[in-house]
């Protein structure tokens, strides 16, 4: 009796005490919110203010990761690590490949992800919902966007060779120069990049120019680009021209220009149809995986067709069932994006047009 008492007794000073601290921790928990309120930082501040302090967090992530980065880098290659950077540009030998290799993975992160992540932090700190992220693809959007990434390669490349055809002013001769030396450079890092006769090469390639390329180009031009520049221009086809022209302008290629540009217009209307960033995301890395994997069989003499070449023709019935094709699967999916049976959140920032 006297044991069961004293359990009893120590059971409720128990429940006390733990009352008590959980009563403790919700006064501080207040007391912390009062003083730290949960209000994003920019989320009353201009688009323009905005895009300023993106531009910023990019630099300063950049900045941050590379120099993380080198730091990995100097237990395999010791503190000359600068000069086998500066050798690798020239991708001469299996070394320096993997270097770039690796470079580019710290580069995908510390210019598209993590600013974005962070930006997504500041403005809304519902990180998931501002970069749409928390919505699932549909089936029949996931079907349709897979056979217009094909069904678009020969206007695609119809449009590469309207672009390599352009030519400047006179004037601007030396600029054309440039241009074309800097396009052959990036050509053969492309193919010294992408070079591999082994199936542990081709995942990697997959997961370096497919995957994180995709996840984080998608994250910044159309998750925190397209909503920065709707909130500012209140129109979002102007949104999303000017997140693909900036999207095609990055990647510093100008024979290039004008299919990626394209590209960018269409993985932008995939995101503002579907509300989600994984359509765009898919369409991005089917356009990239695929060109891998076709680098990929040409090096291993499956096929005989390089992927400069893969998908282009010039018959005109081709090019223009190409366009037409792609624009019906294009309206098939804002169509059945359109009438899902959810409806969207009207408080959003970006609808579904």
């Amino acid at each position: 009796m006297f044991y069961n008492n004293l359990t009893r007794a120590k059971g409720t000073n128990f429940s006390a005490k733990k009352q008590g601290l959980a009563y403790i921790c919700g006064n501080l928990k207040n007391k912390i919110q009062l003083m730290m309120p949960f209000v994003p930082v920019l989320s009353d501040q201009s688009p323009f203010f905005k895009i300023l302090i993106l531009i910023l967090i990019i630099f300063v992530s950049a900045l941050f990761t590379m120099l993380l980065g080198i730091l990995v880098l100097v237990p395999f290659y010791g503190t000359d690590i600068l000069n086998h950077l500066s050798a690798a540009t020239s991708m001469t030998n299996p070394k320096d490949v993997s270097i770039m290799k690796f470079i580019q993975v710290v580069n995908q992160f510390g210019i598209f992800i993590i600013p974005a992540f962070v930006f997504a932090y500041l403005e809304n700190r519902r990180i998931p919902e501002f970069l749409k992220l928390d919505k699932t693809i549909d089936l029949k959007s996931f079907v349709l966007t897979t056979l217009v990434i094909f069904t678009v390669l020969p206007f695609t490349h119809w449009l590469l060779t309207i672009n390599q055809n352009l030519r400047l002013p006179e004037f601007l001769g030396w600029l054309e120069t440039w241009m074309k030396e800097n396009e052959e450079a990036a050509a053969k890092l492309t193919e010294a990049f992408l070079k591999t006769e082994r199936l542990s090469g081709l995942f990697v390639n997959i997961l370096i120019v497919g995957v994180l390329a995709a996840v984080g180009e998608e994250l910044l031009f159309r998750a925190v680009l397209i909503r920065l520049f709707n909130n500012w221009f209140k129109n979002i086809h102007l949104a999303v021209i000017v997140s693909a022209l900036l999207f095609s302008a990055f990647h510093l290629q100008f024979y290039g220009f004008l299919p990626r540009f394209m590209l960018g217009l269409l993985f932008g209307y995939l995101f503002i149809w579907s509300g989600t960033i994984w359509l765009p995301v898919l369409a991005h890395f089917l356009n990239n995986a695929s060109a891998v994997v076709v680098y990929y069989l040409f090096n291993v003499g499956t096929i005989t067709t390089d992927a400069e070449e893969f998908g282009a023709t010039d018959d005109w019935a081709i090019l223009v069932l190409s366009l037409m094709g792609s624009l019906a699967l294009l309206w098939g999916i804002n169509y059945f994006e359109r009438n899902k049976t959810e409806k969207p959140d009207k408080n959003n920032a970006i609808q579904i047009l």
